[in-house]
């Protein structure tokens, strides 16, 4: 069976009748993205119809992974990308894939490349620094880290060398951020 977004968080798409935005109507409708390719202009005016061409002209729940119009193939594309993701990830994955993706990026070969770049979510670079240090350490090092020197150690400043060697980090929504490897 395959994956599906709830009724509240799936991406919709209003799809319109490109003859008719040409004539100056607007003649379209929104619809569940994921099944935004099986639209037909037949579908649209209810009726038949030698118009053919139909274009995505608003979305919603893309989570960013769509700007602006496409093809309805495309938006069902993404739709389905988004339902083979987990909840928990579908945010930072449409900002890595906006961010850091190829224009002609496979989807499914995308969903790897995230996987592999994604670290997690952060309070600050500063956080992820001092975390990143600990799983390096020593059981008997971290004892020692509450004692002169390591707690003196300026962690803006670890996190300043460490995201400028491949570390990447993006404004993760309410605060935050998301930290991705780059290389």
């Amino acid at each position: 069976m395959p994956a599906t977004l709830t009724a509240i968080d799936a991406p919709r798409v209003w799809i319109g009748c490109l003859a008719c935005y040409n004539a100056g109507y607007l003649t379209g409708d929104w619809h569940d993205a994921d099944v935004a390719d099986l639209v037909t202009p037949e579908d649209l005016h209810s009726k038949p119809t030698d118009h053919e061409e139909l274009w995505v002209m608003d979305h919603e729940n893309f989570l960013g992974l769509i700007e602006g119009e496409c093809s309805p193939s495309h938006a069902t594309e993404m739709a389905e990308l988004l339902a083979e993701i987990p909840a928990n990830e579908r945010q930072p994955f449409a900002i890595w894939f906006s961010t850091y993706a190829d224009d002609d990026a496979d989807p499914a070969a995308a969903v790897e490349e995230f996987r592999d770049a994604f670290m997690g979510e952060w309070d600050s670079e500063a956080d992820f620094a001092r975390e990143r240090a600990a799983l390096q350490m020593t059981e008997e090092e971290k004892e020692l880290t509450t004692c002169w020197p390591f707690n003196a150690i300026n962690w803006d400043y670890a996190a300043q060398e460490l995201f400028s060697s491949g570390f990447d980090a993006e404004a993760a929504p309410g605060g935050g951020i998301y930290v991705f490897y780059i290389g």
